[in-house]
């Protein structure tokens, strides 16, 4: 029957009321979620944006606030060492030399300057809490002089009281002049926190003559970093590589580091720090790298607290006096992200009072267009069980002008409806009539043809049985006539079986077949057409006993078809025939049986992807086959539809043009 209604199946199905209105808060909810989500990246990408802005600002302005204040004891000392050089200050008017000294010291800001120089002795300047500068001359060969010579300056240049005691507290710089740098000037820290740039002295052959070393103050660091921009809980700080506190945001005793190092040699003071930022960052640092003097170059990372993120940025200071220092800057997450946070918490409540008012809407649109879909839903069904009526009973005037237009729309398609099935139902009647008349047509036509061609094969064999009566001439057309009239036999039998297979006469009766022996007798039938043609036959079989389920005569029918094609269109070369067995294809149970594969593949003239397809279609006719080779083009469509009765598969596999076919029959294998 050409139009079939669809059985009724018990499934779930939803109501209009759920189906209209679940979308829509699923849309609400994921529209709610993709903005949350989205503004919460967004956010986070402009916060880590803005957190990697803050630092490279903050670290520039402290690597530069560093450069210029550490350059002005640099220029000191290396001006006061080229003026030594040339002999304009000498220690032998220490007082003098002195004087300039202090001038220098109270112009710049610093808190000491030294000077040794050889068996000459030293000259000290250093600034008490006071502002008093006590200047100190020391000789090491006193001769009639006394060792030691002091005279305090006041805040304006005047000598006061003279002493010849030795100075307190400035032991550790006297030994540090004694042991001068070679390589070139050097920044020194004293245990006081305070740094000393010590400058070689050359005398003219090269040599280290003298020292001279500049004192100044680490503590103005602090203030300065704490009166840079960072967010609340943000610190900044410097470190050496071995890990002592130079200086930073938060407010702590800047002799920390030193105490602390005095009391555990073995840690890191940096990592005792009073601040937990700060020793957390070090911690993070020391982690990331294995220690502080492995870093190299800016870093930039993330490191997590106590529940909290941070950013942290690194970036190393170094100049030409072998100063190496680490500048870190780190920025909380948390503080960033509150604002961040506060605006999907804002963005969740107005979509969660979306979501409450869209599905109240969606529920009563639901329940206003219900009552007339569920009517027009059963005028639908009448339709489908072809239960016609030329006028639907449906009113809705209560509905939308949408709803009314389908009605009636509906009302006029269900009467052209039925007009279109009963002309298609007769149609179909008439082509189904039409086929069966055809195939009773060429099926009556094969048969008809039979027997005459029978008839006259019998005739040419027995004129072919008096050799002698005829020429050598008249031997080879009877030759010719008889395989003809063969070949056109086999014709109609190709028919006939086609035309059996399309009206459903030519039922299979399913047994287990022995595949080998099949595939022995097909072989053994075409012996001597493969040593005509100088085909060479290559079996690889699986190990025996493999049998398949199919009619026994249908599969000899199916392989010598298959065999037949494989010598027809292979001029030279081989043909090689295997079985083997695969997991059932297109199944996932492991509890089923397994599949038998049979390949025919020839090295013949093969055929092109394009084309394969068509094989299977009767009375085709392949573009690029030779017109000698060309048959009628029913034997593969006929072998596919045996297949098909057997519940197997056929497959066809060609490169192209040349590089041969190989066929491939499935079928299942039996229990």
């Amino acid at each position: 029957m050409f139009f079939r209604s669809t059985p009724n199946r018990s499934s779930p199905r939803l109501s209009l009321r759920t189906a209209l209105t679940t979308p829509i808060v699923l849309l609400v909810v994921l529209f709610t979620a993709a903005i949350g989500f989205s503004s919460y990246r967004s956010g986070q990408r402009t916060v880590e944006d803005f957190a990697t802005q803050l630092q490279n600002e903050v670290s520039r302005h402290i690597l530069q606030y560093l450069s210029q204040y550490l350059a002005t004891p640099r220029q000191l000392a290396q001006t006061n060492a080229a003026a030594l050089n040339l002999e304009t200050l000498s220690l032998e008017e220490w007082q003098v030399t002195g004087s300039y000294f202090w001038e220098q010291m109270q112009a710049f800001g610093v808190e000491g300057l030294f000077y040794s120089e050889g068996t000459q002795g030293q000259l000290l300047l250093s600034r008490d809490d006071d502002g008093m500068v006590e200047l100190y001359r020391h000789r090491d060969d006193n001769g009639d002089q006394p060792l030691w010579q002091g005279v305090t300056i006041n805040r304006q240049g005047r000598f006061l009281d003279e002493s010849e005691d030795p100075p307190q507290g400035l032991t550790e710089v006297l030994d540090r002049l004694a042991s001068p740098p070679v390589s070139g000037p050097v920044w020194q820290q004293l245990s006081s926190g305070n740094l000393l740039a010590i400058a070689p002295l050359y005398g003219t052959a090269g040599e280290v003559r003298g020292t001279l070393a500049v004192e100044t103050q680490l503590a103005p660091l602090g203030p300065f970093l704490r009166q840079l921009t960072l967010t609340q809980g943000g610190q900044a700080f410097i470190v050496d590589r071995q890990g002592q506190l130079i200086a930073s945001s938060a407010p702590q005793p800047f002799s920390q580091a030193s105490v602390t190092r005095g009391e555990d040699e073995d840690s890191l003071a940096v990592l005792n720090s009073r601040n937990t930022t700060i020793r957390a960052a070090a911690n993070s640092l020391v982690n990331r790298f294995g220690g502080l003097e492995t870093i190299q170059g800016t870093q930039i990372f993330q490191f997590t607290q106590g529940g909290s993120r941070y950013f942290l940025q690194v970036t190393p200071f170094r100049d030409d006096w072998a100063l190496d220092w680490l500048v870190v800057v780190v920025v909380p997450n948390t503080e960033l992200m509150n604002p961040i946070w506060l605006n999907v918490f804002i963005i969740v409540v107005l979509g969660a009072i979306a979501m409450v008012t869209a599905g109240i809407i969606g529920w009563q649109l639901a329940g206003w267009l219900g009552d007339p879909l569920r009517r027009l839903s059963r005028s639908m069904t009448q339709l489908g069980r072809r239960q016609w009526s030329p006028t639907l009973p449906m009113m809705f005037e209560e509905s939308s002008r949408e709803v009314g237009v389908l009605g009636k729309s509906f009302n006029r398609l269900a009467l052209r409806l039925q007009t279109t099935v009963t002309r298609l139902e007769q149609e179909n009647a008439a082509l189904q009539e039409t086929d069966r008349l055809k195939d009773l047509y060429l099926h009556n036509l094969a048969e008809e043809f039979r027997k005459p061609i029978e008839d006259a094969i019998a005739q040419v064999e027995m004129l072919s049985d008096r050799p002698h009566a005829y020429s050598e001439q008249d031997i080879e057309d009877l030759h010719k006539l008889r395989k003809l009239g063969t070949h056109l036999l086999e014709l109609m039998e190709d028919i006939s079986d086609l035309t059996q297979i399309h009206s459903g006469q030519m039922t299979p009766e399913l047994e287990a077949v022995n595949l080998h022996r099949l595939l022995d007798e097909v072989v053994d039938d075409h012996q001597d057409v493969l040593q005509e043609t100088h085909l060479s036959l290559e079996r690889r079989d699986f190990p025996p006993p493999l049998c398949v389920t199919a009619d026994r005569q249908m599969l000899k029918q199916v392989l010598t078809i298959v065999f037949e094609n494989a010598i027809q269109f292979t001029e030279r070369g081989r043909i090689r025939l295997s079985t083997a067995i695969s997991g059932p294809m297109g199944k996932t149970s492991y509890h089923e049986l397994p599949e038998a594969i049979i390949a025919v593949s020839d090295s013949g003239i093969g055929i092109e992807p394009d084309q394969q397809e068509k094989l299977f279609q009767p009375f085709t006719k392949i573009e690029g086959c030779p017109e000698e080779r060309r048959g009628p083009g029913l034997g593969l469509a006929i072998a596919a539809n045996l297949v098909s009765l057997m519940k197997g598969k056929i497959f066809i596999d060609s490169e192209g043009c040349g590089k041969g076919t190989t066929v491939t029959i499935v079928l299942p294998v039996s229990n």
